[in-house]
């Protein structure tokens, strides 16, 4: 039962954003942490699906600072930032 109250809470709170972006493209960037992270990026794509669901189509765009850095150490690179 506390589940249900809990989702529904979620829910209630997330109807004023979805008045205010359905039918309008979100971007979303998807850090490297996150992506690294299994849960947060399963959460993360939930969330996404969800978006489309109620009539927000989302764009995910590809952080990958972390594995950028590893490629350039790799190459013998030192990052610039």
């Amino acid at each position: 039962m506390n589940e249900a109250i809990r989702k529904a809470d979620v829910l209630i709170e997330a109807l004023s954003y979805i008045r205010n972006f359905r039918g309008k493209m979100s971007v979303i960037k998807l850090g490297g942490s996150a992506m690294e992270d299994p849960e947060a990026l399963r959460a993360t794509l939930q969330d996404v699906v969800f978006m489309e669901t109620v009539g927000m189509p989302a764009v995910l765009v590809h952080g990958g600072g972390k594995a950028i850095d590893r490629a350039m150490a790799e190459a013998g690179l030192k990052p610039r930032k």
